[in-house]
């Protein structure tokens, strides 16, 4: 039997979504204890460069998932300086379709040249667990509630607006967590962060229904407990 806490779900954003959002620092804000893959015998075979595979690693048997992000390192003639962040498409056994952040399959540059790649460095880590906690606080304040048909994530009309909601939560979070001082980069970025939240909390309007007009919105003002 697990002991794994209550979960919420459908999670309203992903890892791709957050490493779209804070770029290279994804790597540090991403928990390397949160790691899903990790390995250093990456293999892209010849005429397939979107395509990683590992002889070691089972992304499949690891819980890898779609929008996960991986992070390429070596070798360093492909991967300089801190590396290239891919998104996951998709998984199956010890392989793993990549692409470009929010990007379709096969756009851009290929991560691998045409006559393959072998010794590839890759880590696959996730914010998984923030993005389950900013989720489920979403929920809370707009009164979002699974066990209702019609107020039920099922019944939003567009979560674009969540999900930034979202990403911005756990990005708040996690420079929170990594900001030492009040001086520097990170600071810096922790205080425009703040507001950009405050000002997308602000405006959300949850739409209801197939039309987006099957109930009055929902905003974060008028879903307050009263007596």
């Amino acid at each position: 039997m697990s002991s794994l806490p209550e979960q919420t779900s459908p999670v309203y954003a992903t890892d791709e979504d957050v490493a779209v959002r804070a770029g290279g620092d994804f790597v540090v804000l991403c928990p390397p204890w949160q790691q899903s893959a990790q390995g250093t015998d990456g293999v892209f075979a010849a005429g397939s460069p979107w395509i990683l595979t590992s002889a070691s690693v089972n992304f499949q048997a690891n819980g890898v998932q779609p929008n996960q992000v991986a992070w390429l390192t070596q070798p360093k003639s492909q991967y300089p300086g801190t590396g290239m962040l891919l998104a996951i498409d998709s998984v199956s056994g010890n392989s793993v379709v990549l692409r470009r952040l929010h990007q379709g399959l096969n756009v851009g540059q290929p991560p691998a040249p045409a006559a393959g790649l072998a010794g590839v460095a890759f880590t696959v880590n996730t914010l998984y667990p923030q993005l389950e906690e900013a989720s489920f606080d979403l929920k809370r304040r707009f009164g979002i509630d699974e066990n209702i048909f019609d107020r039920s994530s099922q019944w939003l009309y567009d979560l674009r607006d969540l999900r930034s909601a979202t990403v911005l939560q756990v990005l708040v979070d996690r420079y929170t967590a990594e900001t030492r001082t009040d001086q520097g980069d990170f600071a810096l970025k922790l205080e425009r962060l703040r507001s950009q939240l405050t000002d997308v909390i602000s405006r959300v309007q949850i739409r209801w229904g197939p039309l987006g007009n099957s109930a009055s919105p929902s905003t974060v003002f008028d879903c307050r407990v009263t007596r």
